[in-house]
């Protein structure tokens, strides 16, 4: 495989390694898997207002795209161990200490420098799943992780929250930083033995198809991130009933779990480009569907197949760009990338909404992820190539 060719990894190829790494890069930014637990808990229970609670969730997420920059130019400068360690460490105390901040003003300004610390430990993840002997599994445990956290939190966060407080969602955030550093001193430090010279002049000529990968990830992340803040008004404009939509939703969403599960079970890289391009053009099909949600079975069919693509796309992409820069530099870079098209997008959303027809946003939205298709294809094609040279060179 074309990463065992690149460098000689002291890490076990084991599952459970995998999942140490994947749980740690989720811990970081990991409200964003239960976000509206976090702003049921700011605008109900600790009694901020709506407004305010989306404020300051937007300011956990700027902080975290800060922080993920900063990764950037920190991942080749500093040992990825003590680095991390002293992110998560300083963030458990960012997190257990949210229970004491009451004020709004303090209260954004502590969350963003709780995003920032988490941006900078995700960010920091990213580069060592992408230098892992299998980036197609570290990516996709780390979606399986996100999604599984994500339901679970959900369905036990009112009865913690009855058992504790308000703040119990920032409490599970911080058991989950623990964790996280419990964890930490069972992976074994990554090899920085060097790439030949021979290896580095051919990744030279590799900035457009970086560039376009990157642009690739932007774009599946905008489109698929405006469907989802708008999923649930599309089915109550369809005529669907408020439960069934959250019951739909709830259950469509699962199907996250498979989804994200098929680069984990895929045992050779061959496949990556069929399973990145099906999953882009289903996306697709379901925005296009979603048109005609006045059909409860078409409803949920479309986000079904939405749901079912968008971790195995998301890995799949993440994957490519590890292949592409064995520094792990590119795959934090893709990390900034990625918030950033789940943050617009949005945004996106409701700039192309027509009060309450949603099909010209749907109609673009599909534009959005077939472009995405077309991105992917020089780089997908540079990564065989690449591939089949190395080998040819490392047998």
């Amino acid at each position: 495989m074309l990463k065992q060719h690149l460098l000689k990894k002291s890490w076990p190829d084991s599952f459970l390694t995998y999942g140490f790494m994947a749980f740690i890069a989720m811990t970081g930014l990991s409200y964003m898997n239960f976000m509206p637990g976090v702003v049921n808990a700011l605008a109900k229970g600790i009694g901020f207002s709506e407004a305010a609670a989306g404020q300051i969730i937007a300011m956990n997420g700027y902080g975290g795209i800060l922080g993920s920059s900063i990764a950037i130019f920190l991942i080749r400068r500093a040992r990825w161990q003590p680095a991390m360690f002293y992110a998560l460490a300083t963030l458990l105390v960012f997190e257990a200490g949210t229970a004491w901040i009451d004020s709004y003003d303090a209260m954004l300004i502590w969350r963003f420098l709780a995003g920032t610390l988490g941006g900078l430990s995700v960010g920091i993840a990213f580069s060592v799943l992408a230098r892992l002997n299998n980036p197609d599994r570290a990516f996709g445990l780390l979606l399986f992780i996100q999604f599984s956290i994500g339901s679970v939190v959900m369905s036990l966060l009112p009865a913690l929250e009855s058992l504790l407080n308000a703040y119990a969602v920032f409490y599970i955030m911080a058991s989950f930083v623990l964790l996280s550093l419990f964890f930490l001193p069972f992976l074994p430090p990554l090899s920085k033995e060097e790439v030949s010279q021979e290896l580095s002049e051919k990744r030279e000529n590799l900035s457009i198809n970086c560039l376009l990968i990157l642009l690739a990830i932007f774009f599946y992340q905008l489109a698929a991130s405006a469907i989802w803040a708008y999923v649930g008004l599309i089915g109550l404009s369809a005529g669907i009933a408020s439960d069934n939509v959250s019951f739909y939703i709830a259950i469509t969403g699962l199907l996250g779990l498979a989804g994200a599960m098929l680069p984990v079970i895929q045992k050779e890289t061959a496949g990556r480009s069929y399973l990145i391009s099906s999953g882009i053009i289903l996306s697709a099909g379901a925005a296009v569907m979603l048109n005609y949600s006045q059909i409860a079975s078409i409803y949920v069919l479309s986000m079904s197949l939405l749901f079912f693509s968008w971790p195995a796309v998301l890995s799949g992409l993440l994957a490519v760009t590890a292949e592409l820069d064995i520094s792990g530099r590119l795959s934090t870079i893709a990390a900034v990338v990625s918030s950033l098209g789940m943050a617009s997008g949005p945004l996106l959303a409701s700039v192309l909404l027509n009060k309450d027809d949603f099909s010209f946003m749907l109609y673009s939205c599909s534009a959005i992820f077939l472009t995405g298709l077309i991105l992917i294809v020089k780089p997908v094609k540079a990564r065989k190539e690449s591939t089949r040279q190395i080998t040819a060179t490392y047998p």
